[in-house]
């Protein structure tokens, strides 16, 4: 006669299978967050070129101009009054401006006018007002020294071709991938949606692009209405509603100049240096201990502190440049990746990049070179002055803006 399992070694079984299912179910997350960074990895650039391909068909390197042609000669001054920063790092050029984005559909058109990017804030300048849309000087715009009262909103365009800001537009829908046609109703929520800013350099016309993911709560993929209805760069968090109302895309950060800490920057002064210490360049190189711009190291000598996240709150956008795998472009249009970075106020005061921070000539970079032959003026040490990128924030309804991935191209 056999002899049947006893209740004990019943359990003793269970217990050792238990063990085992538990082991191998827990390499299935692992193995899922491997396969999507993969497919982000492969997928990234190729929604990039994509959108790259998308703005050289709507918008010419000939479309853009200067703010010299307007008549603009206190750029850097009027631009922080606007709650912004964009500056001229040389003569005809300027630094990283963000297009304009509609927050309500317009009358007169077939197409869904939210969220679409508007290439040079046309809509703001007709109505003289940025209700309507965020754009980078939504304050009262940019106004001229000289030559009439016709403000600027956004980027320069060429008043050689035409007298008002030409309307070129990009929707919402074209901004998805994969795209969605106007007058879907019902269709899949996009994989990936990108964003993009534009700098002329040397008379040349830059663009940078930013892909990134939406995810929605247990990782549903959601669309994404960007921007908030605050300043560029000082934005709010809004809870409800069908889209996530968050902060527009890319996001803008200055390192303050004051006593070299790295606080919210969105002021400062127009003719005093506007790179925080440690945040500069160093003048001669070195291979030890020699700030960002050797290592890509960012400690507390650049200004981070414990106290930069605040326990059990939604990680301050001003500091989500510090996650891990975030993407940064930076004023000289170098293209960073966080590879090793902090969440919470737990984390060491520590962010260290992929690789060392490029060097740029010292000629680079000024305060603005309108100030230059004045007193006033002090040439600004090349190195980070902004930075940008996605806000990877997660509100209250469990949204989460995912960076994929950065470049910059010419138009």
């Amino acid at each position: 006669m056999r002899r049947a399992f006893s209740l004990i070694e019943l359990l003793l079984s269970v217990f050792i299978l238990a063990i085992g299912i538990i082991s191998v179910s827990a390499l299935f997350p692992a193995g899922i967050a491997q396969q999507q960074q993969t497919a982000d990895d492969q997928l990234g650039p190729v929604v990039a070129e994509q959108a790259l391909g998308l703005l050289r068909s709507r918008v010419k390197t000939e479309d853009f101009g200067t703010f010299e042609e307007f008549g603009v000669t206190n750029l850097l001054a009027q631009s922080i009054s606007n709650g912004s920063y964009v500056f001229r790092p040389s003569a005809g050029d300027w630094s990283w401006i963000r297009p304009g984005v509609i927050r309500s559909n317009q009358s007169g058109t077939t197409i869904d006018d939210v969220g679409a990017i508007d290439i040079f804030s046309t809509l703001a300048q007709n109505a003289g007002s940025s209700a309507q849309e965020f754009c980078e000087f939504p304050n009262q715009g940019v106004s001229r020294t000289t030559g009439g009262n016709l403000k600027l909103w956004g980027a320069p365009y060429n008043s050689s071709r035409t007298s008002l800001a030409p309307p070129i537009i990009v929707t919402q829908r074209e901004r998805w991938w994969p795209s969605v046609p106007e007058g879907a109703t019902t269709f899949t929520p996009p994989t990936y949606s990108w964003d993009c800013m534009f700098r002329r350099m040397g008379g040349r016309i830059q663009v940078a692009i930013f892909v990134y993911r939406v995810i929605g709560v247990g990782g549903a993929v959601k669309s994404y209405s960007s921007p908030a209805n605050g300043a560029p760069s000082l934005p709010t968090v809004v809870v409800g509603g069908s889209y996530p109302n968050l902060p527009p895309v890319p996001y803008r950060r200055v390192p303050k100049a004051t006593a070299g800490n790295g606080a919210t920057g969105t002021t400062g002064s127009p003719t005093n240096i506007q790179v925080a210490t440690g945040w500069e360049q160093p003048a001669t190189l070195s291979l030890t201990g020699q700030g960002p711009f050797t290592t890509g190291y960012f400690g507390t000598a650049q200004g981070l502190n414990q106290t930069d996240f605040i326990a059990a709150q939604i990680p301050q956008v001003s500091e989500q440049w510090q996650f891990p795998g975030q993407w940064i472009i930076d004023n000289n249009s170098n293209v960073h990746r966080v590879a090793q970075g902090r969440r919470n106020s737990t984390d060491s005061a520590r962010v260290r990049m992929s690789a060392p921070v490029p060097r740029v000539p010292n000629a680079q970079i000024y305060d603005d070179y309108e100030l230059v032959g004045s007193a006033t003026f002090e040439p600004t040490p090349p190195g980070i002055r902004t930075m940008h990128y996605v806000p990877a924030v997660i509100d209250a309804n469990g949204t989460q803006l995912v960076p994929v991935y950065a470049t910059v191209r010419e138009l």
